[in-house]
């Protein structure tokens, strides 16, 4: 059940971090544009699991800074993830595309690195 909540604050976060990603590109590049929309998406994720998913056993401090640490290195997994794919001419037709792969690998990064942030067992 953890998990359902899990994707379904996920896909809430996702969507803010998608959409202005989308946004984003018609100014910036596409991996600039992952690292400004992923962190406003971090900190909605944050919010929402903090609120509805996990069982808190550390505090606010303690679990925005591993949850922070640990969304950070979730960024630059999908950053490199889309950097590689945009070096390949259908990716870099379609950059969207790249973040939507990115973003399906760093799912399950997450999933794990945040029950740790929160010290949810």
């Amino acid at each position: 059940m953890k998990i359902v909540k899990f994707l379904s604050t996920s896909v809430v976060a996702t969507g803010v971090d998608f959409l202005l990603y989308f946004v984003l590109l018609l100014i910036l590049r596409p991996v600039s544009a992952h690292f400004c929309s992923a962190s406003v998406g971090m900190v909605v994720n944050f919010i929402l699991q903090r609120s509805f998913v996990f069982n808190v056993t550390r505090g606010l401090k303690t679990s925005f800074l591993l949850s922070l640490l640990f969304s950070i290195g979730g960024i630059f997994l999908g950053g490199g993830i889309i950097y590689l794919l945009t070096k390949l001419a259908f990716f870099t037709a379609y950059p969207l595309l790249a973040k939507i792969m990115a973003m399906g690998v760093v799912f399950f990064y997450n999933y794990e690195t945040k029950k740790i942030a929160f010290g949810d067992r």
